[in-house]
């Protein structure tokens, strides 16, 4: 424990500005598109809460949002949602039951438009549904809305349990921003084509 703080302690010694400066030290051979974005979690009962835990060594609690690549915690975040892709999955405690619904969704945090994936599926299924129904009523692209990610406890027979609740909070007005937004948004959408076109090919 005592030597996790030390460690800790000297990252913070050791520059911020520097650490970004020197971000693609090593990774000259990675393909970009073989780097895929961290996760934001919503932690359940069932979570192993010990795999989520800060930098500075703060574990998260059932009901908190956890950015898998950030390693932060978060009751609500601000974001902007660019993809979002319809898919199946089985789920492997229950595999009898055959292949459900999910959303994957890639969105950028508000701050600094990091990426981020969330996968939304059983009852959170529809969690983007107010987004998709704000596209198609307004005609303006999902990525030209800000959104705030808050949390929901429901509860039932099998106990208690939360879900993801998305709220608009405006429609981004910055030009620039929504240019880069557009761009990143195409630019992904591109990426999952060619990894399409890919798996056909290798089928």
């Amino acid at each position: 424990m005592a030597k996790e703080k030390s460690s800790a302690k000297a990252l913070e010694v050791y520059d911020k500005k520097r650490l970004k400066e020197n971000v693609n030290v090593g990774m000259k051979g990675v393909d970009p598109s073989d780097i895929r974005p961290p996760s934001v979690l919503l932690c359940q009962k069932s979570s192993t809460l010990e795999d989520f835990v800060t930098t500075d060594l703060k574990k998260a609690k059932v009901g908190d949002y956890f950015h898998t690549g950030k390693m932060e915690i978060y009751k609500t975040f601000k974001c902007y949602f660019l993809v979002a892709i319809k898919s199946k999955y089985v789920d492997r405690r229950k595999p009898d039951e055959g292949e459900k619904e999910q959303y994957r969704a890639i969105g950028v945090m508000e701050d600094d438009l990091s990426l981020f994936a969330m996968v939304f599926r059983s009852s959170a299924l529809y969690t983007l549904s107010s987004l998709f129904t704000a596209v198609a009523s307004t005609q303006r692209p999902m990525y030209s809305y800000l959104c705030e990610m808050e949390v929901k406890m429901l509860s039932g027979e099998k106990g208690e349990w939360f879900v993801p609740v998305l709220r608009i909070r405006q429609a981004e007005k910055d030009a620039g921003k929504l240019v880069l937004l557009e761009e990143m948004a195409k630019s992904i959408e591109l990426q999952g084509n060619k990894e399409e076109e890919h798996e056909e090919v290798v089928h």
